[in-house]
């Protein structure tokens, strides 16, 4: 009897506790700790004067103006996992850099520390690697960390340096000759609390910008706003990690970053720049709801070129009519959304060849690229372009068809190949189509989607 009194009471604490967290990590508290997080970005972006470039996902949300973006992992700067991906080569930030003399990567961490991994481990590695191709090996390889990592975690990395740099010269994705920099990339680190740091002109400068103050897992903030008054929330450390998880499910289809910062003047009370105090988690929800765009417009096409190969990639987020695609010899849609309407029922008046696929943006569609693959790459015919291929993102399932093509089909000059079997697939080509580009543009093809394309290729060789 008395321990089954004892179980209760300790059941009810549980439930209390599990309340009061759910209650701090709410809806209003993580938007309210982001609105306090970028006012620092803000800050240190006033100071410094460069380009800011969002870390996806996260970084996104802490940067109001239309930045460009980046992706860097924070896993492959893990301890004891440390590594280079091929698959994420970010060149697209290097003419950034050169044209501005530096830029400033905005991200932050909820596992209780200063700076994310993708920010004190995954940058600087990539500094190092780039920086060692492009100048004389130094001892140290060019790799600088931030001083709260360990020496013992420094030398470890150290000695990876050298196998990060066999592996992007084996397979030439990156050479002096295809990528001048005059000067090395240097990265410095910033968060709330730091000092203050000197910027030096003989480098290009790196400015790694992690938003989020580091604090205990409730941290109930006073904010004195512009107008002497006093907003109080819990503050959420790196609260827009994985917003999937946090967005109401009301709103999960409809709000993201990008959306949040175009109704964020009509969200929040201008006197103090915060959501109104009063406001509670039901009316919030209701005012988001209200204020989002009921339907985006129309948006132009806008594929990308691969060279002169006359394939071309990008993303569907629309019904499309087929008189759009007229331009295009063979239009192949990856999406189980989006779709292409109005398609002439007679075929003389047909002017595309059109494809759709009822492919999803997710891991499950990438699967499904091993099932569907050998039809889609039967029926391109290289004879007759230009050839579209869209997907949800743009940067994911479509580039994964885009590589089985060009591993087949093109040398790594991306000219036709005269004798389709003089070119053995592997990893290897893989990376290094995918390399080129990435120099053009930003993409992102996930690992379940290239695991589906090598099994493409290497099932049918």
């Amino acid at each position: 009897m008395d321990s089954t009194i004892i179980f209760n009471k300790n059941n009810d604490i549980n439930l209390i506790n599990k309340e009061l967290k759910k209650s701090s990590l709410s809806f209003k508290n993580r938007l309210q700790s982001i609105i306090y997080d970028s006012k620092f970005v803000q800050l240190v972006h006033e100071n410094l004067e460069y380009p800011i470039i969002a870390n996806e996902r996260c970084g996104l949300w802490y940067t109001p103006t239309n930045s460009d973006t980046c992706y860097f992992k924070s896993t492959d700067g893990h301890t004891n996992v440390w590594s280079f991906s091929t698959r994420r080569l970010n060149l697209h930030l290097l003419p950034i850099i050169q044209d501005n003399g530096g830029i400033m990567i905005v991200d932050s961490t909820r596992r209780g520390k200063p700076i994310p991994d993708a920010l004190s481990k995954t940058i600087p590695i990539w500094c190092a690697v780039l920086n060692t191709i492009l100048y004389e090996p130094k001892e140290d390889y060019w790799l600088r960390l931030p001083d709260l990592v360990p020496k013992s975690e420094y030398n470890s990395i150290l000695n990876l340096i050298p196998s990060f740099i066999e592996v992007i010269r084996s397979m030439n994705l990156f050479t002096k000759e295809t990528h001048k920099l005059d000067k090395p990339l240097l990265p410095r680190w910033f968060y709330p609390g730091c000092s203050s740091q000197d910027l030096d002109d003989s480098v290009y400068n790196i400015c790694l910008v992690s938003a989020s103050k580091q604090v205990p897992i409730h941290k109930t903030m006073n904010v004195k706003t512009k107008n002497a008054s006093v907003i109080q929330f819990d503050y959420v450390q790196g609260s827009a990690d994985d917003h999937e998880l946090w967005v109401p499910k009301s709103l999960q289809s409809s709000f993201g970053p990008i959306q949040f910062w175009k109704i964020f003047d009509q969200l929040v009370d201008k006197s103090t720049g915060y959501i109104p105090s009063w406001m509670n988690q039901r009316e919030l929800e209701e005012s988001v709801q209200n204020l989002l765009p009921k339907q985006d417009g129309p948006t132009d096409l806008d594929p990308r070129p691969i060279g002169d190969t006359g394939i071309y990639f990008g993303s569907i987020n629309r019904n499309i009519e087929a008189s759009e695609l007229s331009s295009f010899k063979t239009a192949i849609i990856l999406s189980d959304e989006y779709k292409v309407i109005s398609i002439p029922g007679n075929k003389e008046e047909q002017t595309s060849k059109i494809l759709q696929y009822n492919v999803p943006s997710n891991k499950k569609g990438s699967n499904l690229l091993r099932t569907i693959l050998p039809d889609i790459m039967s029926r391109i015919d290289l004879s007759n372009t230009p050839i579209v291929l869209l997907c949800g993102s743009g940067k994911d399932i479509s580039v994964g068809v885009v590589l089985a093509i060009l591993c087949t089909q093109f040398d790594l000059d991306w000219n036709r190949l005269k004798a389709l079997d003089s070119t053995k697939p592997s990893k290897t080509l893989v990376k290094q189509h995918l390399s080129k580009i990435s120099n053009l543009y930003k993409v992102n093809p996930s690992r379940s989607t290239l695991q589906s394309i090598n099994n493409y290729l290497f099932s049918n060789t």
